[in-house]
């Protein structure tokens, strides 16, 4: 072995042993903590955080830790003292009849202090006189905690005041920040408020709290998948994996709550947060004992969960929620699209996972209260031989349960299917010994199940205490965490918020159940009748003298909704019939959001489309990469190809991303060459066209040379626009058997407007007037929005 070697290795095992000794030395120094509870007087601070506060006392008071408490509000400070004594007396023992506990309780009420804090002076003085101050170079560890129980609104400022009066800023000592729910309401605001609060404290000192996380069999679910490692690590893939399930199912209804949950929906509610992190638990990589493993795996997991799409969402209301609405004078425009039931399935896009759907479930007004993350895995074992003595037990559904909630069991805990695996326990976890034969879970009797509870199950947020004084910051969402979780939902939240959603019974509705195919959830039953009408009073006394045709073509006006559907059911009529005469269906798409919306239609109500019989063509596209945003191809690909089977050799992008010129007068060549080839007679089956807000339509824009070439079928964009682009000419496009021009949203009716004036007009400066079918038919399919205006 080297001198440097030899050198290198005492030097860090002497590092390791100075760390171990200021450690020590930490601990064994007398420590002070401040805890500063804003919201003090309000329904969190009652129902858990006094309650929590006082557990920690009780658990980690002695003569070397001390606390004081004080509960922050803006109420006057003679009424808010005595408002906080009464929510004081509330605070108990919980069973504990110990004369300890009794004079601890006594202890605890003596050290809380209420405090008014409005006013930057206010803050100021609390900083300097009401909290324990030590002098810099002091053998004293000192701890502030400032837990934030008020609307998230506020966090910002009230963070830049803490900051100024009251944060520590002297060796051996350190400060908390503590948030609640909600972390902003969509990617850009969360973002935006991190960024703000990130100015006043660094990422290790915010702790913002997600409560599932601390709840008893939540805390467990690493544990377990670690003591069972190597049954559970070879089966938790998609290999073996059918389906995971999270719920959260709520026998309460939102009353009480409406203002909150016209803001915010079930979505956000819960499924952004709670359900997403839950998903993470049991399907990230296993970390090691480091703190920062656990956080590079989690976020490395929700990292690779696929961004929600719109039909990956199911959408429900109680039938009260407008009657509650009304009670408490909301917004009833607002109220009409609040989900209080919602459904999703999502994809994580990664080896391990890849192909295996997650279902997640939440709702109110329930028909019964339980959280659970359900494992389910594929039954693979076919009887041939012996099968009137089949051992159903033995071969029976195999799944994992994490019991969060109980619901009808008797209790929390972890459920192993008997013809799994029989599970070794954590240290956290013991046996529960079943004796009734008539409790069933998801049609098995709990006898078929090994039954692990929680030794301990206290509430969470004790836990989430617990581990904010300590540093533990297992129960809490990082920066870096919460910008994964919006990217998720963000889309899709903004996508449905106009959705109305389907009404239900309370309690017990069956009209929810739901099943999944193709990547698209449905409702087993159709939509009930109470769905609120799609038309305005303007469109419904306008419908009636819609004419039949525009620009000399067949008219179709729609809402967007059933104007997708009507086209989407038109396209696949087309597919059907053309494969049945010729064997083959060739379909070209255009770009644009309106195209996404059509995909998504086609995925949602027809998923026995001929894909395998259809070839993909595109009628334009930019000169980028595929990875670009500006794409065309990027978008048909992750839209539509990527959620069908559809032969790699039916698919023809117009440009070619082997080469990093991806446009050129070869990719002209190769493009015509194609259509030469697979297209009988140029006549292309299906052609989807958009118009743009100046009449251009493909890649085809105002006053450009290629309007006038009728010998080429595809050509390069010159200087029309700001980006290169291929397109197909009016020499192939008006060949189609079958061409649909989409027209949607408020900023097209304009061009609408215009085009159906009595105003002469010309091709050239309108190209969409050059779409003319020789032997085809061409419809076009304006929304609402573009056809009526705002």
């Amino acid at each position: 072995m080297s001198f440097t070697v030899i050198i290198m290795k005492v030097t860090s095992a002497f590092v390791l042993l100075l760390s171990f000794l200021n450690s020590f030395h930490c601990t064994t120094m007398p420590q002070h903590t401040d805890v500063v509870l804003f919201g003090a007087l309000g329904d969190l601070s009652r129902k858990y955080l006094w309650q929590s506060f006082f557990q920690l006392y009780l658990k980690e008071q002695t003569e070397n830790k001390t606390f004081s408490f004080y509960g922050i509000s803006r109420d006057a400070q003679k009424e808010g003292s005595q408002k906080l004594t009464k929510l004081l007396d509330d605070v108990n023992c919980e069973g504990d009849i110990s004369s300890v506990c009794g004079l601890k309780l006594f202890e605890f009420r003596q050290l809380v202090t209420y405090v008014q804090l409005k006013t930057d002076e206010q803050f100021d003085s609390f900083g300097e006189h009401k909290l324990k101050n030590i002098p810099e170079n002091s053998d004293f560890v000192l701890g502030r905690i400032f837990y934030l129980a008020i609307p998230p609104n506020v966090y910002s400022s009230v963070a830049a005041r803490l900051s100024s009066c009251c944060k520590l800023k002297i060796r051996h000592a350190w400060s908390r920040l503590v948030l609640e729910k909600p972390f902003g309401s969509d990617l850009q605001s969360a973002l935006s408020m991190a960024r703000d609060i990130g100015k006043h404290f660094k990422e290790e000192e915010i702790y913002r709290v997600d409560h599932y996380l601390a709840k008893s069999v939540v805390r467990q679910i690493l544990p377990f998948r670690n003591r069972n490692f190597n049954h559970l690590e070879t089966i938790l893939n998609n290999e073996h994996v059918e389906r995971i399930e999270i719920a959260m199912k709520e026998t309460a209804d939102s009353k009480g709550r409406i203002e909150f949950y016209d803001k915010y929906g079930v979505i956000r509610d819960v499924m952004q947060n709670h359900m997403t992190e839950l998903l993470a638990l049991v399907a990230m990589e296993l970390p090691n004992n480091h703190h920062s493993d656990f956080d590079s795996n989690k976020n490395k997991l929700l990292s690779q969960v696929k961004e929600v799409k719109e039909e990956h969402v199911l959408t429900g209301q109680y039938s009260r929620y407008l009657h509650h609405a009304e009670q408490e004078k909301a917004n009833i425009s607002l109220s009409v699209y609040t989900p209080t039931f919602a459904a999703s399935l999502l994809n994580i896009d990664s080896p391990r996972w890849n192909g295996v759907p997650i279902i997640m479930i939440s709702g109110k007004a329930l028909d019964e209260r339980s959280s659970y993350i359900r494992i389910k895995f594929k039954d693979s074992v076919m009887c041939v031989c012996g099968c009137k003595s089949f051992n159903v037990s033995q071969h029976g559904a195999r799944q994992i349960i994490f019991q969060i909630n109980p619901g009808s069991l008797p209790t929390v805990g972890i459920l192993v299917s008997k013809n799994l695996f029989s599970p070794h326990l954590p240290e956290g976890l013991e046996d529960m010994v079943v004796t009734s034969q008539e409790s069933f879970v998801f049609g098995q009797s709990l006898n078929e199940f090994y039954f692990s509870i929680p030794k301990t199950n206290e509430n969470a947020y004790v836990t989430v205490v617990r581990d904010l004084y300590r540093g533990d910051k297992k129960s809490f969402v990082t920066t870096e965490g919460l910008e994964h979780l919006w990217h998720i939902w963000s889309s899709v939240i903004e996508e449905t918020k106009h959705r109305h959603p389907k009404l239900y019974l309370e309690k017990n509705d069956i009209s929810l159940n739901f099943g999944y195919s193709n990547g698209i959830l449905r409702y087993v039953e159709q939509e009930s009748s109470l769905v609120a009408d799609e038309f305005s009073e303007r469109e419904r006394l306008s419908v009636s003298s819609l004419p039949s045709h525009f620009l000399g073509h067949v008219l179709l006006v729609k809402p967007d909704v059933q104007l997708y559907k009507s086209l989407a059911e038109k396209i696949n009529d087309v597919a059907k019939t053309t494969v049945a005469k010729a064997g083959i269906f060739h379909l070209a798409l255009s770009g644009g959001s309106s195209s996404i919306q059509l995909y998504r239609a086609i995925l949602k109500h027809f998923p026995k489309f001929p894909w395998r019989w259809t070839h993909i063509w595109q009628v334009d596209e930019r000169c980028a990469q595929y990875h670009d945003q500006l794409s065309n191809f990027k978008t048909i690909d992750e839209e539509l190809l990527q959620n069908v089977r559809i032969p790699y050799g039916n698919i023809h992008p117009m440009v070619d991303y082997s080469v990093a010129n991806v446009c050129s007068t070869g990719s002209v060549e190769r493009y015509k060459a194609a259509l030469v080839h697979f297209v009988s007679k140029l006549e292309l089956d299906f052609i989807i066209l958009g118009m743009g807000q100046d009449g251009h339509t493909a890649s085809l824009f105002p006053k450009s040379g290629l309007l006038k070439d009728n010998e080429n079928l595809v050509a390069m964009t010159t200087n029309e626009s700001s980006v290169k682009r291929m397109t197909l000419l009016f020499s192939i496009l008006n060949k189609a058997r079958h061409t649909a021009v989409i027209v949607s949203g408020h900023k097209k009716h304009d061009i609408v407007d215009s085009l159906a004036g009595s105003e002469k007009k010309n091709v050239n400066n309108y190209p969409i007037l050059g779409v003319n079918s020789q032997s085809g038919n061409v419809t076009f399919y304006i929304d609402n929005d573009a056809w009526f205006g705002k």
